[in-house]
């Protein structure tokens, strides 16, 4: 009789679903994230792009571009990292297909592939009776026992194989349609639309306290001073007030005071300095005024402890009111209830694993000795094999 040749797609599917192809591609993305934390990786912002590039141009020199192309300087979007996240989530899906059809089987009995080896672990039923009290499945069969963890130990594996497909799924779902937006500088009463459609960030008047849209995710970076300021004339007019010459002139101005800032009080050609002590949310900030032009100093004063005072300046008056800002990370991430239903689901798994490992051996007693096959536990290993 001809030799039947070998299935090419079962070869393909034991190869995706080996657990040698698993730590290769696990192996693999570890090397990739553990890169990250040697190269310093493309910034988010645009404001930090130029000194990052130049760093690395300092760094790798002519070899910048290649690496570059490698997707070394930017590994979590570079088409490789994407591909092994890709084969990994393919290769999880056998496994968990494979996973499901095993527990379905694994209701029943069937005969042991392996030789039966004789134990002395006691009589058959003194046996049966110890793994019957650690929780073991017992099942008889024609002429001897089957023992195993059916069906905790491969429910536990489907919910260590579900839970890194359903994380997977968060990341690509914030991939896709998540945001993020970092340096985003708030103050009281000021509210910020964001890139989605109703999406919002907003902090209170109390300046301590940062409110946002549903399903908008906030991270405080910093908190500093800052000031909202307004200025009136001799007869008690207000005056508008202007950041820089092509920004919109107000009678009402906040400025968050994080290095030396500048405005201008144009009807009555004047220039003011801001400059803070210290990095508090209510430092003191020295007040330098100029003449324009000339761009001579008229007057100097520090705000009193928290950022109030008032300065007058011939027939001009400044009134300094405290409003600390803080600098805020805003995003949106659509995935991350679901990665946080997959890491409950993977650490639940592994808990299960370590609780009830995958086990299947058989029992029989056999010209009165007790014979076993398959994987045996050590307290059936013969002595010399447990040596």
């Amino acid at each position: 009789m001809p030799e039947r040749s070998p299935d090419p797609w079962r070869i393909i599917w034991r190869f995706f679903t080996s657990d040698s192809v698993l730590v290769i591609l696990l192996l693999a993305l570890a090397a990739s994230v553990t890169l990250t934390a040697y190269v310093p990786q493309r910034p988010t912002s645009d404001a930090d792009y130029a000194r990052w590039l130049s760093q690395m141009q300092a760094r790798f020199g002519e070899a910048t571009s290649m690496v570059r192309a490698l997707g070394v300087l930017d590994v979590t979007n570079s088409p490789g990292f994407r591909a092994l996240l890709a084969l990994l989530a393919g290769c999880l899906l056998l496994r968990f297909i494979e996973r499901g059809d095993q527990l379905r089987l694994g209701r029943g009995v069937v005969e042991p592939d392996e030789p039966w080896r004789e134990v002395s672990a006691g009589g058959l039923q003194e046996v049966l009776d110890r793994f019957r009290r650690r929780r073991y499945r017992m099942v008889g069969g024609s002429s001897f026992y089957q023992v195993d963890r059916w069906p905790w130990s491969d429910l536990s594996l489907l919910a260590v194989h579900s839970g890194a497909l359903i994380l997977l799924l968060g990341l690509l779902l914030s991939h896709l349609w998540g945001w993020q937006i970092e340096g985003v500088v708030l103050q009281k009463n000021q509210r910020l639309t964001l890139p989605g459609e109703d999406d919002w960030v907003a902090l209170t008047e109390e300046g301590d306290d940062i409110r946002y849209s549903s399903g908008v995710v906030t991270l405080v970076e910093k908190r500093g001073p800052g000031v909202h300021l307004q200025a009136t004339d001799g007869e008690g007019e207000a005056l508008q007030l202007q950041l820089t010459p092509e920004a919109e002139a107000s009678v009402d101005l906040l400025i968050p005071v994080i290095g030396d800032e500048y405005f201008a009080v144009p009807e009555a050609n004047l220039i003011v300095r801001l400059t803070p002590r210290s990095d508090e949310p209510y430092a003191r900030i020295d007040v330098q005024v100029y003449r324009s032009p000339p761009g001579e100093i008229i007057a100097e004063e520090v705000t009193a402890e928290g950022g109030g005072a008032g300065l007058t300046i011939e027939d001009v008056t400044l009134e300094f009111t405290p409003a600390p800002y803080a600098q805020v990370t805003v995003g949106r991430n659509p995935g991350r209830w679901p990665a946080v239903l997959g890491l409950i689901l993977l650490m639940v798994g592994l808990g299960g694993n370590l609780m009830w490992p995958e086990r299947r051996f058989w029992l029989r007693e056999h010209d009165e000795a007790v014979e076993a096959a398959g994987s045996l536990p050590p307290a059936l290993l013969p002595a010399e094999e447990e040596a």
